[in-house]
């Protein structure tokens, strides 16, 4: 671990208007001594910190640069310096670097969480089908550490991201039980909240509830749709798998999350997918067309702060560049095996050649 205690007692001295050798006479070492410091080269002796913390009016953890505990920033900036690491670098410096802070930081299960999922989504980094399941094996044991955290939302937040590890593992009666264990009510008390903020009369509380109560609705029945219209296809009802598809995007639109990036990629990749598998090829080569149409879209959370759904909800950015997203959505048309057909057609070479730029 680096220490920034020589940055530190070079500012504060500066800041008091001492020189060195004032600094230097005062703790009897030699100046020499305390420029070493200073450019770290070396570290004061331990026995040094605490006269030298009263005489920088500072205290031993200030000069060391510990601290306890981080901000929810604090963890969003390692995380995106982590998802950074795998977008320039190779997964395994990226690895390394996940697992420094997690060393620097060993009880904060919200680091723990966050460095899971960043492990998570950029498993399409590893080279290999064994580096990928090294990647999903490290996010799963991290995310299982903040399983026991105290705090109610990443508890939840960290079962709710482990059964979807769990999933990808096919390790379906698991991902049922990590389920199980979030907490839930009977009821909702954030449907009756939305009235009670309004009865008191106030009305930004209430439209800021009723906000996130309406994008985790909208949320689920997105959720709900997909998977009928998965069923839909698996049982060869092809129309009934493609109303839901386009219900599903209807459901976007009219609640404004269509001005999010990536909301809509997946259905029409879907239904151009299923237009494939009838061999209605025009019908296949227009849902990706739309499908590139959403690529391009920029990948901003202020996109919604137009909306009058969602404009006092206060949207996370993610720490995945746009960059990494449009090369993921480049390998989603690529490698998906039901466009066999397509490969060979101008139209869909032209496609990929627009998501590839």
């Amino acid at each position: 671990m680096e220490l920034s205690i020589g940055k530190n007692i070079q500012n504060k001295r500066r800041s008091m208007g001492m020189t060195q050798d004032q600094l230097a006479t005062v703790l009897g070492v030699s100046i020499a001594a305390v420029s070493k410091w200073e450019t770290g080269g070396t570290y004061p002796d331990i026995t040094l910190l605490p006269p030298l913390a009263r005489l920088l009016d500072s205290t031993v953890d200030d000069l060391l640069g510990f601290e306890a505990q981080l901000s929810d920033e604090q963890v969003k900036a390692l995380c995106d310096r982590c998802a950074k690491q795998f977008e320039t670098s190779s997964w395994e410096s990226a690895l390394d670097l996940c697992e420094k802070f997690v060393r620097e930081y060993p009880n904060n299960l919200l680091l723990k969480l966050r460095i899971g999922s960043v492990l998570m989504m950029h498993t399409p980094c590893a080279g290999t089908e064994d580096a990928a399941a090294e990647l999903i094996g490290r996010a799963a044991d991290l995310i299982r550490e903040a399983t026991k955290s105290e705090d109610i939302q990443i508890r939840d937040a960290a079962w709710l991201s482990l059964s979807g590890l769990l999933i990808q593992q096919q390790q379906y009666e698991d991902a049922l039980k990590a389920l199980e264990e979030i907490h839930r009510s009977a009821a909702d008390p954030e449907a009756m909240k939305v009235s009670v903020y309004y009865a008191m009369g106030n009305l930004e509380k209430s439209k800021q509830t009723a906000q996130y109560l309406l994008a985790s609705h909208t949320s689920a029945c997105d959720i709900a749709l997909v998977t009928l219209s998965k069923i839909a296809r698996k049982e060869n009802n092809y129309p009934l798998a493609l109303r839901m598809e386009n219900l599903s995007l209807q459901l976007s639109q009219m609640f404004d999350r269509d001005k999010l990036y990536g909301q809509d990629l997946v259905h029409h990749l879907m239904i151009a997918r299923y237009y494939t598998e009838q061999e209605k090829i025009r019908e296949a080569l227009d849902a990706l067309h739309r499908f590139v149409k959403c690529a391009k879209m920029p990948n901003s959370p202020e996109a919604v702060k137009e909306s009058p759904f969602f404009d006092r909800i206060e949207m996370n950015k993610t720490s995945i560049s746009k960059d990494f997203l449009d090369r993921c959505a480049y390998q989603m048309v690529k490698e998906e095996q039901a466009f066999g057909p397509l490969k060979d057609h101008p139209e869909f070479i032209n496609i990929l050649k627009e998501l590839e730029q």
